[in-house]
């Protein structure tokens, strides 16, 4: 694992000045000089220094084809857990009954205020055909899935509707029936019959059920790795392209036109033209990253090494090819694994995952990435790590919680980011220049336009010390209010935490400029929305 980061530079600080107090008088000038030999370079070059950031308000990157939001399963259903290895992942469970609707109230208000306006709702085939000639709408889970969808329908989320694996008996390979987890990870032994059945599902929510805002689909979680949930006997990664085609042919031979996503690989692989054979049959391009890490931190002994500069480099090669072809990019899973992860452990959710996985959304808006979605919004918290934005699950007495809070960190540094951001916004070109300790850049920001014209900028510092920020707007023909929200380190762990305007800069044509600190460690936003911490997020506009 990455070394633990320490705190920041300023409670460094705090504790000489602690030191001073126990020293004699007659020594405290020479102790005062030593103290400035002992503050890192990096602190003091980030004390010293100045970031000018300018946004081209003029200047259009991306339109974006999605938006920001997290991941959410309506899987209900046990899966297999063979010690501390969740063979669904976390893809399962924590979900209130369907008829609760206190409860379903409550995760519809969290969902609100987040803004998720890009969700990845999760399935599996068992769910509507546990039998080949049977399709059931009406259990429990399918119950759930619309208790989702009746929500994104309601506010106008776009969703990517993915089915994660088949989990069926009945159209498994032989060799895997009977085996909870062979079962589970089987790619189908029937391609016609998946097809068919996929396609009955998606003609069902689609026509039947009335729930235009599924806009993307994609038929399987992962593929193409020895431990993914398509293969074939013993244990190898099926070809999935063929149940791509056959999937596009069953679609349109119904009339239905939602494209399919693919490949939905991971972890930030690089793109490979040559494994691509799947292009005629996909109206999207979709990827995952769980190890990416900061650019200044160790590699140590991570299963790879995946700097935030590499991975941004490759979500930019992956938008290029997708959109050189009309095709949007997303990021349909993003979360940290460096910190920790598994059983119950609460790496994914610290402060220091959370801001990465802020700052990989900030500079992979720069990329030109369509869409993200962060894993994830309700999740047990005791399966493969503590995930969730959102705490819906007692782990010590294994049932629902009476009530649904916010879990920190990911809830209001992510949140910050997807509460003030429009789905289908412009990506504006944005530019930083300082912010950077040892040659490493360590401010990050972009920014977005919403469809009503509405401008949110973010801001990343991910070093332990605070910066001076001086910022340019140009293209501004009317004056604007820009309010200001914040998250910093020191606010870390606090389920509690109120999400308020801390400041105001009154823009205009003659008055471009203004000055701001951002502290050690922190999240910024500036937008010309203005929520009080109880008013829900943007989703639409």
């Amino acid at each position: 694992m990455l070394k633990r980061m320490s705190t920041p530079d300023s409670f460094y600080l705090r504790g000489i000045v602690m030191q001073i107090l126990r020293i004699p008088c007659c020594l405290f000038l020479l102790a005062a000089g030593l103290i400035v030999l002992s503050v890192p370079a990096r602190a003091r070059g980030a004390q010293d220094g100045t970031v000018n950031i300018s946004v081209k308000l003029d200047s259009t990157l991306q339109l974006m084809r999605g938006g920001i939001g997290a991941s959410w399963h309506a899987i209900e259903d046990s899966l297999p857990v063979v010690g501390e290895e969740s063979h669904g992942g976390s893809a399962w469970g924590g979900n209130p009954p369907p008829g609760n609707e206190q409860a379903w109230q409550e995760i519809y208000r969290h969902a609100g205020w987040l803004g998720l306006d890009f969700c990845r709702v999760e399935l599996e085939q068992r769910m509507y055909q546990p039998e080949k000639d049977r399709f059931d709408w009406d259990n429990r889970e399918m119950r759930i899935l619309y208790r989702i969808l009746d929500w994104c329908q309601a506010q106008g989320v776009d969703v990517f509707l993915q089915q994660m694996w088949s989990n069926v008996d009945w159209n498994s390979y032989p060799e895997f029936r009977g085996d909870p987890v062979k079962r589970l990870h089987s790619a189908p032994l029937s391609l016609g019959e998946f097809a068919g059945g996929f396609a009955e599902l998606v003609e069902h929510l689609v026509r039947k059920k009335g729930y235009s805002c599924i806009k993307w689909l994609s038929i399987t979680n992962e593929p193409g790795h020895s431990w993914s949930w398509w293969q074939r006997p013993p244990t190898s990664p099926d070809p999935v392209t063929p149940a791509l085609k056959a999937v596009r042919e069953e679609l349109d031979r119904r009339g239905i036109a939602t494209p399919l996503a693919a490949p939905d690989w991971t972890d930030s692989p690089p793109l490979e033209p040559a494994k691509i054979d799947f292009d005629p049959f996909i109206g999207a391009y979709d990827i995952h990253s769980y190890y990416s890490r900061y650019d200044w931190t160790e590699k140590d002994d991570l299963p790879v090494d995946l700097p935030l500069s590499l991975v941004v480099k490759r979500l930019g090669d992956w938008a290029d090819w997708a959109h050189e072809r009309g095709k949007p990019f997303f990021l349909t899973e993003l979360g940290s694994m460096v910190f920790g992860w598994q059983g119950r452990h609460n790496g994914p959710n610290t402060f220091e995952a959370a801001l990465k996985d802020a700052e990989l959304v900030v500079r992979g808006l720069n990329a030109r990435v369509d869409g993200f979605n962060k894993w994830s919004f309700n999740n047990r918290g005791d399966l493969d790590g503590q995930w969730q934005m959102l705490d819906t699950w007692d782990p010590e007495r294994g049932e629902l919680l009476e009530k649904f809070t916010p879990k920190p960190n990911s809830y209001f540094v992510y949140g910050l980011v997807s509460r003030f951001s429009a789905k289908h916004s412009r990506t504006l070109a944005t530019s930083v220049t300082g912010g950077e300790l040892d040659s490493t850049s360590r401010v990050f920001a972009a920014s977005l336009r919403s469809p009503g014209g509405e401008l949110t900028l973010l801001v990343v510092n991910d070093a332990k010390s605070g910066w001076q920020a001086e910022y340019s707007l140009s293209g501004l023909k009317t004056k604007r209010s820009l309010y200001k929200y914040q998250v910093a380190f020191t606010q870390r762990d606090n389920a509690k935490l109120r999400i308020d305007p801390v400041g105001e800069y009154l823009l205009g044509p003659g008055q471009r400029v203004f000055s701001d600190k951002l502290p050690a460690f922190s999240m910024t936003v500036y937008t010309t929305y203005h929520l009080s911490h109880a008013d829900s997020g943007i989703i639409a506009e």
